[in-house]
């Protein structure tokens, strides 16, 4: 081959590699990129920025935030932005939810989320980084709660978060048996209602009567009709313990726990006349005559000789214990007691006349000593 035309090949292969020298050198592109926040240059071939992300080894997630788009071209000088998604546990008065941020910062966080109260209370410093692969955050706000307490209405502001928070706050001291209207470690809402109930429990003893038994013994030497109470009945005593509810001062249930005789009652002996009682004189009637009787004995016998005198049950009145429904039987009107010694005599009479002396079964006898 001619040397000239060696010369001439020659000239032309250099001149190719030199254009596309040219030509790969003009195709690089130097791009702005920022990854949360940090900026850097790159130089890079690549068409999109998707293409640029995976040169550098950036593998971004769905919540990532990615400008211009993945698919977009990109130009010499152009910036990419990658804002990395951060998990974000956030719970707030109680609720808890998982949210994602693209923020450095707690305080850069609770801007994006729309939480710029200051006077919230945090788990976390709001200068605080936030880790890549994210962290806990919990937010209390000031809520305005309704707090029933010892007979007093109060609305408090605060940022407790629980209603025995609130209470520790406000200074409230809960006994062993107090109650809530609400779980101790309930969340608080904005206009919450929280009631203290106030609960006593007690043991109370009530002391009641017990009624002594009438022992009746035959007496053959006592006329018949005759009674003699030959021991007084004595009332006992009996301890029933209960245990009591009171809720804020009104007693709310009452439990029966044990009962206890703590004085037992004395019997009454009574003894009874069977002797037979010889036929009394005839009178000009057929019934019995109250002339000659010992009408002064009969009542000292029933009311000691006190005209105004009450048995203990408040039944029995007068000289001669009439019940009001006797009393009424023989004429008399108001309480036998209240009438004059002379219309009791008159009407206990009128009673003898009519039923004879076992109308007094302890103190007929008395008639006719």
């Amino acid at each position: 081959m001619p040397r000239t035309l060696k010369l001439a090949l020659c000239a032309l292969v250099l001149l190719g590699l030199v254009d596309g020298s040219v030509a790969w050198f003009a195709a690089q592109k130097s791009l702005t990129l920022t990854v949360d926040g940090q900026a850097r240059e790159v130089s890079t071939y690549a068409d999109t920025v998707g293409e640029v992300l995976e040169e550098e080894g950036l593998q971004t997630q769905s919540h990532d935030v990615v400008l211009p788009a993945p698919e977009a071209a990109v130009g010499d000088g152009d910036t990419v932005v990658v804002n990395r998604a951060r998990p974000l546990q956030l719970t707030v008065d109680g609720v808890s939810r998982e949210v994602y941020v693209t923020a450095l910062s707690v305080d850069e966080a609770l801007d994006q989320l729309g939480y710029r109260a200051e006077d919230m209370v945090l788990s976390a410093s709001r200068s605080e980084r936030l880790p890549l692969d994210g962290m806990a955050l919990s937010i209390t706000t000031p809520k305005d709660v309704t707090l029933v307490v010892d007979g007093g209405t109060r609305v408090v502001t605060t940022t407790a978060p629980t209603a025995s928070d609130l209470l520790a706050e406000q200074g409230v001291v809960l006994g062993p048996d107090d109650r809530l209207s609400l779980l101790a470690t309930q969340p608080l809402l904005n206009a919450m209602r929280l009631q203290v109930y106030r609960v006593q429990v007690v043991e109370e003893v009530v002391t009641t009567a017990v009624d002594f038994q009438t022992v009746e013994t035959d007496d053959p030497n006592a006329f018949e009709g005759t009674e003699t109470v030959t021991q007084e009945g004595v009332e006992g005593e009996q301890a029933t313990t209960f245990r009591v509810t009171y809720v804020d001062g009104v007693q709310s249930t009452r439990e029966q726990l044990n009962t206890a005789v703590t004085r037992p009652a004395v019997d009454e002996l009574v003894s009874i006349g069977t002797k037979e009682r010889p036929a009394p004189a005839a009178s000009s009637g057929n019934a019995p005559s109250a002339d000659g009787l010992n009408w002064a004995a009969l009542a000292q016998c029933e009311s000691g000789g006190r005209a105004n005198a009450v048995s203990s049950t408040g039944k029995y009145h007068g000289l001669y214990q009439f019940s009001v429904g006797t009393w009424q039987s023989v004429g008399g009107s108001g309480l036998p007691s209240q009438a004059s010694p002379a219309e009791q005599t008159m009407r206990a009479q009128m009673l003898y006349a009519r039923s004879g002396a076992g109308q007094w079964p302890h103190c007929g006898p008395r008639l006719f000593s």
